[in-house]
C-alpha cells in the first residue's frame, strides 16, 4: 500500500502533514517550541480538520524538548478546544524520550483531556499510535 501526504505546514518546529491511507492528521514537533510557530501549525490543523472532517490526530513528540508555560496555556485554552470544536476526536501522542519534555506535554494532556470530547492516549511508538486512532 502506497501511503500518500499532503503537507500542510512546514517551520523549523514543525511539520505538518495529512496522510491519506489512514485519514490522520500527523503533526512531527521538534525543539522547543516557539509560541508563533505553535500557533501558526495549530491553526493549519483546525482549519484542515473543518474542511475535511477529519477526527484523528497523531502528534509525533519524540523529538519534542520542555514546552514553555507560554506554549502549555496556549494549547490548553486555545488550541485543544478550537480542534475539539473543529471536530477532532482522537489524539495519539507519540512520547518523547527526554524525561523533562514528557512531564511538560503529560501536563498538557492531562488539562487536554478534561474538556471537549478528544480522547487522548499517549504510546512509545508511531505504530501503536496509527494502530489505537484506526480502531
Amino acid at each position: 500500500m502506497v501511503t500518500t501526504s499532503k503537507a500542510l505546514f512546514t517551520d523549523n518546529c514543525a511539520e505538518i502533514t495529512y496522510d491519506d491511507a489512514n485519514g490522520i492528521i500527523i503533526a512531527k514537533w521538534s525543539g522547543f517550541l516557539k509560541l508563533d510557530s505553535t500557533k501558526k501549525g495549530c491553526e493549519s490543523m483546525v482549519e484542515f480538520v473543518k474542511k475535511n472532517k477529519t477526527t484523528k490526530h497523531l502528534s509525533d513528540q519524540s523529538t519534542l524538548k520542555v514546552l514553555s508555560k507560554e506554549v502549555q496555556g496556549y494549547l490548553v485554552t486555545e488550541a485543544f478546544p478550537a480542534l475539539d470544536k473543529a471536530g477532532l476526536r482522537k489524539l495519539a501522542v507519540l512520547v518523547s524520550e527526554d524525561v523533562f519534555a514528557k512531564a511538560t506535554v503529560e501536563n498538557v494532556n492531562t488539562n487536554a483531556t478534561k474538556m471537549g470530547n478528544i480522547t487522548v492516549k499517549t504510546f512509545n511508538t508511531r505504530r501503536d499510535c496509527i494502530d489505537w486512532l484506526n480502531e
